[in-house]
């Protein structure tokens, strides 16, 4: 970590990219799930992504909504908007209108069946309107000593972050099988919060100091 330049990134764009990713693959794994249930009709507004074949012990199943009267459509589109999602926080939220269009694809993700992931959502497409911004609010209010700290922090939490995801979407696949992957779920979504919090506001706290550095060219 300490070879990487980490003075050109912008972090308030990575921290996105990074939650839209984890956003997009869990609505892919939901996507998958549907497609294999055929062209039944949904159960109702509230669906199990894996079907009643693929229930785990104890009747656990993996939850979302869809708007769509057919399961393998409802997959499709979960896959389709899950993907563009990913595509989107990776490459197109920085430019104008970036945040609104995200916005709107994690809602139609969440609306055909692309899993319950509106909170990550809703952080993602908060923090994109703050892309590229001057951060003057924050530059007055964040003490100088807490930010640095925070910057120093950010890959860190950054790489956490992605571990504790990937195991997340590992075990989501393997609790379908068997339900003892799902016990450490609830530990590792617990700790999941921390480095979400350290990424936002390590990713501003970066953003500044790279103002700050501009500015005093």
């Amino acid at each position: 970590m300490r070879r990487l330049d980490w003075r050109g990134v912008d972090g308030t764009r990575l921290v996105v990219a990074a939650f839209g990713v984890l956003c997009g693959l869990t609505g892919v794994i939901a996507g998958l799930f549907e497609v294999r249930q055929g062209g039944v009709a949904p159960s109702g507004f509230v669906i199990s992504t894996i079907g009643s074949n693929y229930a785990t012990a104890g009747d656990f199943t993996y939850f979302a909504v869809t708007v769509v009267p057919n399961m393998l459509l409802t997959g499709v589109l979960a896959l389709a908007f899950s993907c563009l999602v990913i595509y989107w926080s990776v490459r197109r939220v920085h430019k104008k209108n970036g945040a609104l269009i995200l916005l709107g694809l994690s809602a139609a993700q969440m609306l055909v069946g692309g899993g319950w992931v509106i909170d990550l959502s809703l952080m993602s497409c908060v923090l994109a309107t703050r892309i590229g911004k001057p951060l003057n609010w924050w530059r007055a209010h964040l003490p100088p000593h807490l930010g640095l700290w925070l910057a120093r922090l950010f890959p860190f939490s950054l790489t956490v972050y992605a571990f504790i995801s990937l195991a997340m979407l590992v075990l989501t696949v393997l609790g379908v099988n068997d339900a003892t992957y799902l016990k450490p779920m609830e530990p590792l979504a617990a700790a999941m919060f921390v480095p979400i919090v350290l990424m936002i506001f390590g990713g501003l706290a970066h953003d500044i100091r790279r103002q700050m550095k501009a500015d005093s060219v």
